[in-house]
């Protein structure tokens, strides 16, 4: 028994200490409306004016970025904010560590969050001050409208007239099921992304090659190989999906912004919903923001 014990606290100690060094989480205080509506910017990826320690920064609106977010290391220098936690970190390049700043104070569209960590990651061809990840977005109901540029925490809108798939999480992610001549395809939602992406595995139909086009992502704009996938059909929910090309990809099974430009979504993680609104263009006006569900 005496040698249990020491044995049981050697074995328990790296799980105390892993516990200690997880970053800690955003949670939102939402305005008195209980709600925020924000407005969105376009450039590659949707981008949103955020105060950061009472500072203003532009970061892009990405949710596919795991955790609450990430700031380059230029935007974390100019705030004057220098690493409090590093966690070692595995990903394709190996083992390696990230670095962890502590925020007082990240405000965006009415609603604070404070006291919680963000990443620093250099990604210097990005262009912004960082990144709004997953947990930020999808930690209450959240609705995008890209193609109006309007986006609400909080509040789901009215879906009498949107149609209602099931959607799963991962990693704090939203991931929704589509077939692809009649295959199902696990995808991802990630406004972080200007096009979509299906791999090799997931579609083995016809391509097209397009020869090399400008890709933006969050870590900048790069020149890529494009193959367009020719599907004899494509739906979501029962439902033609449209507005959506298919690129060919090693790794990744995307919906990205040609998705969201095509359709308004609205998510409530926890309980696994999803609802696609048909889009209305407004245009050479402001847009309308939708009346929120009671």
């Amino acid at each position: 028994m005496r040698r249990l014990l020491p044995l049981l606290l050697a074995a328990l100690l790296p799980a105390i200490a892993t516990a200690q060094e997880r970053p800690k989480v955003a949670k939102p205080e939402l305005p008195e409306t209980g709600f925020a509506s924000v407005r969105l910017a376009m450039r590659s990826i949707p981008t949103v004016k955020v105060t950061v320690n009472g500072a203003e920064l532009i970061l892009g609106v990405d949710t596919g970025c795991q955790g609450s977010g990430v700031l380059t290391t230029r935007a974390a220098e100019k705030l004057g904010l220098t690493p409090s936690l590093t966690i070692p970190t595995m990903g394709n390049t190996g083992r390696s560590e990230t670095d962890y700043v502590f925020i007082r104070e990240f405000a965006m569209g009415g609603a604070v969050w404070r006291d919680f960590h963000l990443a620093v990651l250099p990604l210097e061809g990005i262009g912004l001050d960082g990144l709004v990840g997953a947990e930020i977005l999808f930690g209450q109901p959240f609705y995008m409208d890209l193609a109006n540029r309007v986006m609400i925490l909080g509040k789901i809108p009215d879906t009498s007239g949107a149609r209602e798939v099931p959607c799963f999480s991962r990693g704090g992610h939203v991931n929704l099921n589509i077939e692809v001549e009649a295959r199902k395809v696990p995808m991802l939602i990630d406004s972080g992304a200007s096009q979509s992406y299906i791999t090799a595995m997931k579609y083995k139909g016809k391509v097209a090659y397009k020869g090399y086009a400008p890709v933006a992502t969050v870590r900048g704009v790069s020149m890529r190989r494009q193959e367009v996938c020719l599907p004899t059909s494509m739906s979501l929910g029962g439902m033609a999906l449209r507005g959506v090309t298919l690129h060919r990809d090693n790794e990744h099974n995307i919906l990205g912004c040609d998705f969201l430009l095509a359709h308004p979504i609205a998510v409530d993680r926890p309980s696994r919903r999803l609802w696609i609104f048909e889009p209305i263009r407004l245009h050479g006006r402001a847009p309308a923001r939708p009346v929120p569900a009671r």
